[in-house]
């Protein structure tokens, strides 16, 4: 079914008014019809039937028939401290782990990133949490925070229950299986993830004096994109998120 996202102050009990990108994209793109039934989501953790009352100039009115609980929802909350990757790298990370099931992803310049600051994209690299929320069905879409710099990952790292640090050094047999228990009883979980040019040993030493645990991601050497994609995948499927 066509979903849509609206302000939250576009929502009432009763009705639902569609404006902006999501009008052009209702009208234009999917060429909705009045009396067509579609979904509304606000970024909350309901899914809201509706059925397309009229179709102005600017705006639609729809008509709240239904809400429900978001089943797709994650169930625990993933953090991803992703380091800046070159080109669009970060796009691709943004759908996939959206899909996969992490609630936040924060972007971090370290010594040896890169890219660039991707702040003056980041309408863009929400849209696209947006549009991947809707395909993969969850109606809390991927919360994607302003880059930070390395040291303030440090600070942050205190407010989780359990921190995966990705370690390049760390043995293979640090696997996140051997974490299932860990994971299962952990409802707030950051894992960390350097960007193509890794860390310099006094940023790796930094992160392991804080309460983490170092894993590998096997004997092979994996891009960026694939760890961070692989890495929320699995944790997902071990805490069944």
């Amino acid at each position: 079914m066509k979903k849509f996202f609206i302000a939250k102050e576009n929502l009432s009990e009763e009705k639902a008014i569609i404006s902006g990108d999501e009008f052009f994209h209702l009208t234009k793109v999917l060429r909705s019809q009045e009396g067509e039934t579609i979904q509304i989501l606000t970024g909350d953790e309901f899914v809201y039937l509706a059925e397309i009352e009229s179709i102005g100039k600017n705006e639609a009115i729809c008509n709240i028939l239904k809400k429900s609980f978001c089943l797709a929802n994650p169930k625990h909350k993933i953090t991803v401290f992703q380091g800046l990757p070159k080109g669009d790298k970060l796009e691709l990370i943004i759908q996939k782990i959206s899909e996969l099931g992490a609630s936040t992803l924060i972007p971090f310049e370290s010594q040896f990133t890169i890219a660039k600051n991707n702040n003056l994209k980041l309408p863009r690299l929400e849209k696209i949490s947006h549009e991947a929320c809707k395909q993969c069905g969850r109606s809390i879409p991927l919360e994607i925070k302003p880059t930070i710099k390395f040291k303030e990952i440090l600070v942050l790292l205190k407010e989780f229950d359990l921190v995966l640090f990705v370690y390049e050094n760390a043995p293979t047999f640090n696997g996140i299986s051997a974490l299932t228990t860990k994971l299962q009883s952990a409802k707030n979980i950051a894992v960390v993830i350097g960007s193509e040019g890794g860390f310099s040993n006094e940023e790796s030493e930094a992160i392991l004096k804080e309460n983490v645990e170092k894993v590998s991601l096997g004997s092979r050497i994996l891009r960026t994109e694939t760890a961070s994609i692989s890495v929320v995948g699995y944790l997902s499927f071990l805490t069944n998120n």
